[in-house]
C-alpha cells in the first residue's frame, strides 16, 4: 500500500498557533506604534502653543507682571491649558516667564504635557 503525503492535524495546529502568536505580536507593535504617533502628535502641538505663549510674553511691551495665569485655548479641535507663571529672580531687573501646557479635561494633577522657560529682562 502506498503511503500518503501531506500534514498531519497536529503539524496544522501547531503551525496555526505560531500564526496567531505572530499575529499577536505584529497587532501589539501596530498598537504602540500608533500610540506614539499620537502622543507625538500632541507634544508637537504643544509646543506650537508654548511657543507662541513665550513669543507673546516677550513681544509685550510693559514688564510682565508677578504671578500665575491660566487659560484656556482650543487649537486644532483640542481643548488647552495654557499656564503662564512669571517669577522674581536674584536679579530685579529679569524675570523669569515658565509657561506650561496641558490637555484640557486630563486629571487634575496629571502633569504637563510641555514646559517651556525663559527670562525677560526689563530695558
Amino acid at each position: 500500500m502506498r503511503r500518503q503525503r501531506g500534514f498531519t492535524l497536529l503539524e496544522v495546529l501547531v503551525a496555526l498557533a505560531i500564526l496567531a502568536l505572530s499575529a499577536a505580536a505584529v497587532l501589539r507593535q501596530t498598537q504602540l506604534g500608533v500610540k506614539q504617533q499620537y502622543e507625538l502628535e500632541l507634544k508637537s502641538y504643544a509646543l506650537w502653543i508654548a511657543d507662541d505663549a513665550l513669543t507673546a510674553a516677550l513681544a509685550k511691551s510693559e514688564w510682565p507682571p508677578l504671578g500665575r495665569l491660566e487659560q484656556k485655548q482650543t487649537f486644532q479641535g483640542q481643548e488647552w491649558v495654557v499656564t503662564t507663571e512669571v517669577q522674581s529672580t536674584d536679579d530685579p531687573l529679569l524675570r523669569k516667564i515658565d509657561v506650561s501646557i496641558a490637555v484640557a479635561g486630563g486629571a487634575e494633577n496629571a502633569p504637563a504635557l510641555l514646559s517651556m522657560t525663559t527670562y525677560r529682562g526689563q530695558y
